[in-house]
């Protein structure tokens, strides 16, 4: 058995064997949640070597993206799902969902909304596992008795755990019966910014689907500050760090994961331009600090984009430019400096220390042509700035 109950007198006979009889890759047996992945750490600022070529690909919609796992309702006689035009889930079988409804309706009040010692009710069970058939009988029942966005102990309802374990056909079964889209656990992470950290795409392109019909706060802040956007771009990073020094079993896999986080969250409208709490940082300067020049040229390549506005914003004092000025001077570095002065990056803009970008660029091989370029450039900007002000 998976999964001890802390009062054995309660049963679910209909339904008790398949939690040990499924397969379970996104439930431990200490009854958490679990992505595959670990939490973002702290940014790091070595640099690597510049891609050469496009970078991302366009973001299209397309209905037929969910494919079939092993966690959801299967037809009996291998017969395929049912799918409506434009869905963006496979429909529920409906003999197998007209089953799991008629279990679940033996089930008594009590024995159902019954919670273990973490918390769990069978709903956030079922949701973990992926069982998506009991889980939708399961849930149309919680509606009737308002507890569909119960919480367990550490403040996940089903929805987030759904979303943690990576189940985005469960994820919209919730959403359509009512569940709050915005629900955050006791970190403050809302299903934005666990799908954003853990790189689960599956899970925002629902949210994407049902925008229209959700009040979805995009800029929904946790308690560290951060925005989904924010733990995107952490997030990738991190991949990026990896993909170095490859010191992850995929970390070209893990990147192509969460860049399409990023590109999703632009697509429903996250800002760029928003600071998190703590320093004020954009996700430019996460980009910036990390010396992850492919999403930094991504940043500054989208057409509508403010680049000076998005530049020049000070996080504690200190430009995107700062930054990069302070990591080790390399020719990477020399590059990454030279992107953000083209796209208009102010060199005479000085920190809550009075210091200007050229006075930040530490010892190393290539700290005089950085400093030389940064120079260059603040004398042809106040230059500028000067026949600015005649005029």
């Amino acid at each position: 058995m998976v999964f001890q109950r802390a009062a054995s007198h309660y049963s679910y006979p209909p339904l008790e064997d398949l939690y040990s009889s499924r397969p379970v890759p996104m439930f431990s047996h200490k009854g958490r949640y679990e992505t595959g992945r670990t939490e973002a750490q702290a940014l790091d600022t070595d640099i690597g070597v510049t891609p050469s070529g496009s970078y991302m690909a366009t973001f299209t919609h397309n209905p037929s993206w969910m494919g079939h796992s092993s966690g959801t309702c299967s037809a009996v006689g291998g017969e395929t799902f049912l799918r409506m035009p434009g869905s963006v889930v496979p429909d529920l079988m409906p003999l197998e969902l007209e089953e799991a409804r008629s279990q679940v309706r033996g089930i008594s009040p009590e024995q159902l909304l019954h919670r273990d010692e973490d918390g769990d009710t069978i709903l956030h069970l079922y949701a973990a596992r992926g069982l998506r058939c009991q889980s939708y009988a399961v849930a149309e029942r919680f509606v009737q008795y308002d507890q569909l966005d119960a919480k367990e102990h550490y403040g996940k309802s089903p929805l987030l755990v759904a979303v943690t374990a990576n189940q985005p056909e469960i994820v919209y079964d919730l959403l359509t019966l009512g569940a709050d889209a915005n629900a955050c656990d006791w970190k403050g992470q809302t299903a934005l910014h666990i799908a954003a950290t853990y790189g689960l795409s599956s899970v925002l392109k629902v949210y994407v689907t049902l925008q229209h019909e959700k009040n979805i706060e995009v800029e929904a802040r946790n308690y560290e500050g951060l925005t989904p956007l924010h733990c995107a771009v952490i997030s990738h990073n991190n991949a990026y760090k990896s993909k170095k020094s490859q010191n992850s079993p995929n970390p070209q896999q893990r990147e192509k994961e969460t860049i399409a986080c990023i590109q999703l969250l632009l697509q429903m409208g996250a800002s760029c331009t928003s600071q998190e709490i703590k320093s004020n940082k954009t996700v430019l300067h996460l980009a910036v600090q990390a010396g992850n020049i492919p999403l930094v040229k991504y940043f500054l390549e989208m057409s509508h984009a403010n680049h000076p506005g998005l530049i020049n914003v000070k996080a504690h004092g200190n430009t995107a430019l700062h930054m990069a000025a302070a990591l080790p001077p390399t020719r990477s570095t020399e590059y990454l400096i030279q992107l953000l002065l083209f796209y208009g990056g102010d060199p005479s803009t000085r920190n809550l220390e009075n210091e200007q970008p050229a006075h930040l660029v530490p010892p190393g091989e290539f700290s005089e042509q950085i400093k030389a370029l940064l120079k260059r450039r603040r004398v042809m900007s106040s230059v500028r700035n000067q026949s600015a002000t005649s005029l």
